[in-house]
């Protein structure tokens, strides 16, 4: 039997009821700003160019930056140096999807693509393995931004932050192999979600539904 099984993320309506669902503090901060510059914004997507990230400060150590091309690549441009030292990786230059578990990249670009083209946000659970063989569980929220790059077809806001570590590492800065998704909410920025996309996920994090 796979250890994979596709599993449709949750939904939230409108980026304030999503609020509530974030447990990071670096995750809150981000979906919250974000919200308070689409309601500055008159509910638009904000460029890229021309962003105030002050707005972010406090949480600037956990955030990226990707710009994302369509039917091609999710490149790092902006890395924050908390994520530089946990994920023990440069980052900027490097592809998003190369973190990714094999299985689940196809998904993952799928999920990129989404967010620019739709658009709409995310948030994320994540398991992250590392190459001592710890594990940690982490939460990311994704946001999207316009672009005015030609060949650029948008770029993706992420706030990264753990939740917990499963193993204790033995190592000093030991380095991230892959993250796997075991859980995605979409939620909806007023443009719409393809409510037909699933995730792959790893079969034994599908949460069971309760016996009557």
């Amino acid at each position: 039997m796979s250890r994979w099984i596709s599993h449709k993320p949750d939904y939230h309506a409108e980026i304030a009821t999503a609020l509530p669902h974030f447990v990071t503090r670096s995750c809150t901060l981000l979906a919250t700003g974000y919200a308070e510059l689409m309601q500055n914004g008159d509910g638009r997507i904000p460029f890229k160019n021309g962003l105030d990230i002050s707005k972010f400060g406090p949480i600037m150590a956990r955030l990226a930056l990707a710009a994302v091309s369509l039917d091609s690549t999710c490149t790092f441009r902006i890395a924050g140096e908390g994520l530089r030292e946990r994920f023990s990786q440069k980052l900027v230059g490097t592809s998003y999807y190369n973190l990714v578990d094999p299985a689940h990249r196809s998904y993952a670009m799928q999920s990129m693509e989404m967010a620019v083209s739709i658009p709409c946000a995310f948030r994320v659970e994540l398991l992250q393995k590392y190459d001592n063989g710890e594990e940690r569980r982490s939460e990311s929220c994704a946001v999207p931004l316009r672009s005015d790059e030609p060949g650029i077809d948008g770029f993706i806001m992420f706030a990264d932050d753990e939740i917990d570590r499963l193993r204790p590492s033995a190592a000093a800065r030991p380095v991230l192999v892959k993250s796997e998704v075991i859980r995605r909410e979409l939620i909806d920025l007023g443009f719409g979600l393809d409510e037909s996309f699933e995730d792959l996920v790893p079969r034994d994090e599908v949460p069971t539904a309760p016996s009557l």
